[in-house]
């Protein structure tokens, strides 16, 4: 059997160590992918939703988007030596921002962990654009 001697100090401490230790060795958190439900407004068109996306990404010089498609945006995050891209598909009654690749963001394809700041640009570029739909609606319901 194996015994180790010490005090509780030494073994809470040790535990401790290995806890801290383990917690190093583990990936960062998973992708933030978004999927966001729009409320049921008839103001909001397809059209409306895709100018809030391209006008959210002006308020952030690491973002560059582009329009794909009809429905469909890329955009590509550029911080530092850090690229990532994610696809960005929306209609009349939502939008998602989906990862697609980076490069120096630590993807891990396994887990799909990622560097913290790439969850927290997209975080950001969310809410921007959620703020540009609120825009748009009180600019139409002033008309």
């Amino acid at each position: 059997m194996f015994v180790i001697k010490g005090t509780h100090n030494q073994y809470f401490l040790m535990v401790m160590m290995l806890s801290v230790f383990l917690a190093s060795c583990s990936s960062g958190p998973q992708v933030y992918n978004v999927h966001t439900a729009l409320s049921n407004n008839d103001s909001i068109t397809q059209k409306r939703v895709g100018l809030a996306i391209l006008s959210a990404s002006r308020f952030y010089e690491q973002w560059t988007i582009s329009k794909a498609r009809p429905g469909l945006m890329r955009g590509t995050l550029n911080y530092g030596s850090h690229v990532a891209t994610v696809s960005i598909p929306y209609d009349a009654n939502s939008f998602q921002i989906v990862y697609e690749n980076s490069h120096n963001f630590d993807y891990d394809v396994s887990d799909m962990t990622i560097h913290p700041r790439y969850n927290d640009w997209v975080k950001k570029l969310e809410g921007r654009i959620n703020e540009e739909i609120y825009y748009q609606l009180q600019l139409l319901e002033q008309n």
